[in-house]
């Protein structure tokens, strides 16, 4: 299994005031240390992301709200329409939570990557608790959300993130692909009621999932949700990633190996443990209609024996 963590990313981080035009933005005196910043797909740079005046990126956001004196409780609301915008990167903020989700009675926000960008949302390492509802992530290249931290301090960790009521759809490409959620060094994150639709990866059909725990990704919960037509395993544990919980959810032809499998990669050959998926199913159909197990515990060099206690386990509810 070809697994390689994508680090390259775009978008870039502003800090400090709001800068326009003809100097320093003036913020409306009724949204001036407001938490709640507008975005439409005809917002503009520059506007001060009240609802009259959006703006249009996350790069946007992050002014307005640096120009806000950064707020401690954060509401990003979307228009519904469609936006095309480049792959962005959201680093540490000060902030307690930070929400993002649609603008009510304006439909559904859609993030269209056009089959050029790689990932919609790339977290650093943060402590702010980050949710994400009711937005729908298509046609990017290689995954959705990447919550990727760079180590197994607390500090180095994306800590604590809700995932809820996405959609993600017609991912992946001729020779990429690898997770609509990709977790790497996450902890405690709640992926819940999401759907995943056509993620595909031509070259490397084993290498796209759902969600993908990686780099000791631990303690966190994916339940229920929709989960159909993914080339690889819907959910899958990698480089000692341990205490992961699958609850639910409706598969269908999705899977190479298995529906929940943790895999030993040639990068890192130690057995997790704790994953575990609360099923009464057995088997599965794969991606092309085989049957396949709910859970596997696999590695890439097959000679190596089963892990002792396995690795990924399957309990009744």
């Amino acid at each position: 299994m070809r697994h390689a963590l994508t680090t390259g990313v775009c978008g870039t981080l502003v800090a400090g005031a709001l800068v326009a035009a003809g100097g320093i933005l003036a913020v409306p005196a009724n949204a001036a240390g407001s938490g709640v910043v507008y975005v439409s797909p005809t917002g503009r740079s520059g506007n001060p992301g009240t609802q009259s005046k959006p703006v249009k990126t996350l790069a946007d956001v992050r002014k307005v709200l640096a120009a806000r004196q950064n707020p401690p409780t954060v509401t990003v609301l979307f228009k519904g329409g469609t936006y095309k915008l480049p792959q962005y990167r959201w680093g540490n903020w000060s902030a307690q939570s930070v929400t993002f989700k649609p603008q009510p009675r304006t439909g559904t926000p859609v993030f269209d990557g056009a089959k050029r960008q790689k990932y919609w949302l790339v977290v650093d390492p943060t402590r702010t608790k980050l949710t994400f509802t009711g937005l729908r992530l298509s046609r990017y290249t290689t995954g959705g959300i990447m919550l990727r931290g760079t180590g197994t301090a607390d500090s180095r960790r994306v800590i604590g993130a809700t995932i809820k009521g996405m959609k993600f759809t017609d991912m992946g490409g001729a020779e990429s692909g690898y997770a609509a959620v990709h977790l790497n060094y996450a902890r405690n994150t709640t992926i819940t009621g999401n759907t995943f639709r056509n993620l595909v990866n031509g070259d490397c059909p084993g290498c796209m999932h759902a969600v993908y725990f990686a780099n000791q990704s631990n303690n966190n919960t994916v339940s229920g949700g929709t989960f159909s037509k993914i080339s690889g395993d819907a959910i899958r544990a990698a480089d000692y990633s341990n205490g992961n919980k699958v609850r639910g959810g409706s598969y269908s032809r999705t899977g190479t190996k298995a529906v929940f499998s943790a895999w030993r990669l040639a990068r890192n050959t130690r057995c997790s443990h704790g994953n575990v998926f609360y099923t009464t199913a057995r088997t599965s159909k794969s991606y092309r209609g085989a049957t396949i197990p709910t859970v596997l515990d696999g590695a890439d060099d097959s000679t190596k024996p089963p892990c002792t206690p396995r690795a990924v386990v399957r309990k009744n509810p």
